[in-house]
């Protein structure tokens, strides 16, 4: 009987066991009846002392036959968790998923998971929470395994997943007094969920399910609505008593009733109103009358294209108590390092890194880097280990490419592959290069030069590449995706490909479509026409039927901009706050900065699909 573990060289333990006496020799030999584990417990003669520790305990297993002898393995297991002999636990649980006893696999299931966790088998730990049904699980089981699930899927922000495994765990007895710690836990996933995703949550729920989800529906609706907050939230307690109390609730929603919002009488707008940047100045503006057009704030519209002097004294004039913009990046530096600035600030804009932060300077971009690193965080949680990441050479393309990698390197990754492309041609054969197809081409060429039977064979491609991410413009992408179609062969896995919105138009015909099948890419929620947009979206294309995209997303960039100002204050104060907007799911960060997370959808079946994880 041997012990026989493997380590790789990145640390992560790959394991087995050679049990040429224990579970390899169930069917072999002379077997003795098989014992159940109520019978083993009175077995005398040959149960262990109490005090045995966890490879002792394997040792005896080899006492026992068949279900018996797995029982006593799981029991060794047990104990190496205990024990915190993680690898000793790994390679036993291993190889008990694969026993023919219902009853061990399905006490396994928990020892696995904590020994995934314990050595950080990730890929490994992805396919068991996709594949378990917690239901099947032991009763005794059921609530660790879901709490346990819940972390591992927070700390992987992989919030979907994560929610559901902690709204299952409400429905188990006395959660709050085994897990104090749940209530925070759950509203940190729930208050980073997009309006869609909270949505697919409301399919079968129970009661107590729906009460969550209402509750985290009505915080951002009313948000920076102190008095309609707490009316709504009076409500909710009627609605569903069975819920904790004010006062049991987590620590962000009791601070979110009781913080007072910004509250402007006056706002201040700065914002390029004459020059090249007029247009796009003109959207944000229309965004921002569309947001306050149901409110009583009075708004005063400055041209920013004057020097600070000048801006100030007007802002002065105009009274406000609030200030929004200017848009462009030299005038928010101008700006936001005058030293007498005294109006707190929405900067429309990204913030200087070198610049200290300020307590009530906020900086609100639709920055390109955020997707960037958005998809490598998705990257990182679909384990794939090989990305090419493919830009266009311009300046905006090549940030993201840059972002994209430092954030992978970030999170543990090496570099990922970068390739860069300016024009058709080169585009068609930087993929034939990338995949190897080329190579594969001239080999065929080679052979048949050889023989006098002609060779047909397809190209075949590259297998280590496992993801693709495109950063190119529409044209540029429906160029690409019917290149890596056909340089693909057909015996290769399916390899995916992801885009930015950049990548996306909303004026495809149905050939585009078919085309850009299997693509998946990021977009801020006002451009796929999600629910809490859709009427919203219908006005405004009545009223500005002809306006392009870049000045449609900037249309939403001032909406927000208006209705951010309500949730600033939270949102300072509890970092876990999101604000669900137009733009995406908006969280402030430490130095005033506002991270922008964006909806994922996918063209399949030549039609544009949202999603909710991809």
């Amino acid at each position: 009987m041997v012990l026989c573990i493997v380590t790789s060289s990145k640390l992560k333990p790959v394991l087995f066991l050679c049990l040429s006496t224990v579970v390899a020799s169930c069917a072999q030999g002379p077997v003795k009846p098989p014992l159940t584990p109520a019978e083993t417990a009175d077995d005398s003669t040959t149960q262990p002392p109490a005090l045995q520790n966890a490879r002792q305990l394997y040792q005896l297993a080899a006492n026992y036959q068949q279900e018996a002898q797995h029982y006593h393995l799981l029991k060794a297991a047990r104990q190496a968790l205990d024990e915190q002999d993680y690898l000793l636990a790994l390679a036993i649980s291993e190889n008990l998923k694969r026993s023919p006893y219902p009853m061990i696999v399905r006490q396994n299931t928990l020892v696995l998971l904590k020994a995934y966790l314990a050595t950080e088998q990730h890929q490994s730990l992805s396919l068991l929470l996709d594949n378990t049904d917690v239901s099947t699980l032991d009763n005794a089981d059921q609530a660790e395994f879901l709490w346990l699930s819940a972390q591992y899927q927070l700390a992987q922000q992989r919030l979907l997943p994560a929610s559901r495994s902690l709204l299952q765990l409400e429905a188990q007895p006395d959660v709050l007094q085994h897990y104090p710690q749940y209530a925070e836990l759950l509203w940190q996933s729930l208050s980073a969920l997009s309006d869609s995703q909270l949505e697919s949550l409301r399919t079968a729920a129970s009661q107590n399910t729906l009460g969550w989800l209402n509750l985290a529906k009505l915080s951002r609706r009313f948000i920076g609505q102190p008095e309609a907050l707490q009316q709504a939230f009076a409500d909710w307690q009627r609605r569903y008593p069975t819920l904790p109390a004010q006062q049991q609730l987590p620590a962000a929603v009791q601070q979110l009733l009781s913080l007072t919002p910004y509250q402007p009488k006056r706002i201040a707008v700065l914002l390029p109103l004459s020059g090249q940047f007029r247009q796009h100045a003109q959207a944000i503006q229309y965004g921002i009358l569309a947001a306050a057009s149901a409110g009583q704030t009075a708004l005063v519209f400055i041209d920013s294209q004057q020097d600070n002097a000048a801006l100030s004294q007007q802002v002065a004039q105009a009274q406000a108590d609030f200030v929004i913009g200017p848009l462009l990046k030299q005038q928010v530096d101008r700006v936001s390092q005058q030293a007498d600035w005294q109006w707190p600030t929405l900067f429309l804009n990204s913030k200087d890194n070198q610049a200290a932060a300020k307590a009530e300077q906020f900086y609100f971009a639709l920055s390109m880097e955020d997707e960037a690193a958005q998809m490598a965080q998705l990257f990182a949680q679909k384990n794939y280990q090989r990305p090419a990441i493919i830009s266009a050479s311009n300046n905006i393309s090549l940030r993201m490419q840059q972002r994209f990698a430092a954030h992978w390197q970030q999170l543990g990754n090496p570099p990922p592959e970068l390739h860069q492309f300016t024009s058709k041609a080169e585009l068609e054969q930087l993929i034939s290069t990338l995949l190897e197809t080329d190579h594969s081409r001239e080999r065929v060429k080679q052979i048949n030069a050889l023989t006098a039977e002609k060779l047909e064979a397809d190209p075949h491609s590259r297998l280590d590449i496992d993801a693709i991410y495109l950063l190119a413009d529409p044209v540029q992408t429906r160029l690409f995706k019917p290149f890596i179609d056909v340089s693909i062969s057909q015996t290769a896995p399916r390899l995916p490909l992801y885009a930015s919105s950049r990548s996306h138009s909303t004026s495809l015909d149905v050939t585009d479509l078919r085309d850009l099948n299997g693509l998946t890419f990021t977009e801020m929620p006002w451009m796929l026409g999600e629910q809490n947009s859709v009427e919203l979206r219908q006005q405004y294309k009545q009223l500005f039927a002809e306006q392009d995209e870049t000045l449609q997303r900037l249309f939403a960039m001032g909406f927000d901009a208006y209705q951010l100002i309500g949730s600033l204050r939270q949102q300072q104060q509890l970092p876990s706050a999101i604000f669900a907007g137009l733009t995406g799911q908006l969280q402030l960060q430490p130095d005033g900065s506002l991270l922008r997370q964006l909806s994922w959808a996918s063209y399949r079946n030549n039609r544009l699909l949202p999603l909710q994880e991809p």
